[in-house]
């Protein structure tokens, strides 16, 4: 693995960029890799780490609850294993997390690895002469962490999805919009107005949706919360009707007010990542949704995609993340 003393938020998305130049390849060389959707494998020399200072510093972030979601869920699930047993099975997991303490280092470092032993894989092992030095190591980098993490788990579901995309209408978004964008098998087109499309995947109990709206860019402005919630709910109530008679989908701003984000990470670039609650005006129905907003040079419009969930009762991080993941298949390449 590669080691650093310093990861900044601007290396790694450098790191982000040019590893995606040879995504497909790398996958195409490794194993594909396992372990749980959203879950990390922490790799401890001893299970005093584990249960003591460093494992509460490592469930304090990443068990942390999730915004934007109706019920409470952990931002990751969090697996253990001894070094001892970290044989060739538990070294092909996605996300790996490795504590090492040694006393005879001087300062603590982190050495971070990608597709080491599978494909996509992001590993990140710190080294520290205590554990006090560990976790506030830790701490220091955690938020750049979770970002890469997160990429593996997108790189991931999009490698199982992306083989059925449905290229009707991806092709259908690419003559109307100019990008192209992944939309797995199941899906379909339920609205399609000049400035709104409305793709569904309906199921018995569950349904799950994605949103692209367009508006003329004129400022910065227009990717602040109070315009961007002002923009949706414009277009939700005019297209995007509930079951019961003058129903509409709009932002729930009381239960869960929305929060917003923005990202350099993204496919386009800049956009502004929004994550809350929808609501119906005048019925029952809600979820959680996650949108991005950027603005397209090309149209000179401010583009939102946004993916939500409806599945009553149910946990839905795991959903939400699929519907982030196509979120995250834009591209203006010509292929």
């Amino acid at each position: 693995m590669k080691r650093i003393s310093s990861i900044s938020m601007v290396l790694l998305a450098l790191a982000m960029l040019l590893a995606s130049c040879d995504n497909k390849e790398r996958l195409n060389k490794k194993d594909r890799s396992s372990g749980g959707t959203s879950e990390i494998l922490v790799v401890t020399q001893n299970d005093e780490q584990w249960e003591g200072m460093i494992g509460d510093t490592i469930r304090a972030f990443f068990l942390q609850a999730q915004y934007g979601l109706p019920q409470e869920e952990a931002l990751k699930k969090l697996s253990h294993i001894k070094v001892s047993g970290f044989n060739d099975m538990f070294r092909k997991h996605k996300c790996l997390l490795l504590v090492e303490i040694d006393p005879n280092v001087k300062k603590p470092t982190v050495e971070t690895g990608e597709d080491l032993w599978s494909a996509p894989q992001r590993v990140f092992k710190i080294i520290a002469p205590d554990r006090t030095s560990w976790c506030a190591t830790f701490n220091e980098h955690k938020e750049a962490f979770l970002v890469m993490y997160d990429k593996v788990e997108r790189d991931r579901v999009m490698s199982i999805l992306r083989p059925s995309n449905d290229t009707k209408i991806t092709q259908r978004i690419k003559e109307k919009l100019g990008f192209n964008m992944t939309i797995p098998a199941g899906f379909s087109i339920l609205k399609d107005e000049p400035d709104f499309m409305w793709i569904s995947k309906e199921l018995e109990k569950s349904s799950f949706g994605i949103f692209i709206y367009t508006t003329p860019y004129k400022d910065t402005m227009q990717l602040e919360l109070n315009s961007l919630v002002t923009v949706r709910d414009r277009f939700l109530q005019k297209y995007v009707p509930g079951p019961s008679n003058g129903s509409f989908m709009t932002t729930d701003k009381e239960n869960v007010p929305p929060m917003l984000n923005y990202v350099s990470n993204y496919p386009t670039g800049f956009a502004a990542e929004m994550r809350g609650l929808w609501c119906l005006v005048g019925d029952y129905m809600g979820g959680p949704f996650i949108s991005y907003s950027f603005h397209d040079e090309n149209t000179g419009n401010l583009v939102t995609l946004e993916g939500y969930v409806y599945y009553p009762n149910q946990k839905k991080r795991d959903d939400l993340l699929q519907l982030q993941s196509i979120l995250y298949s834009v591209n203006f390449d010509k292929e």
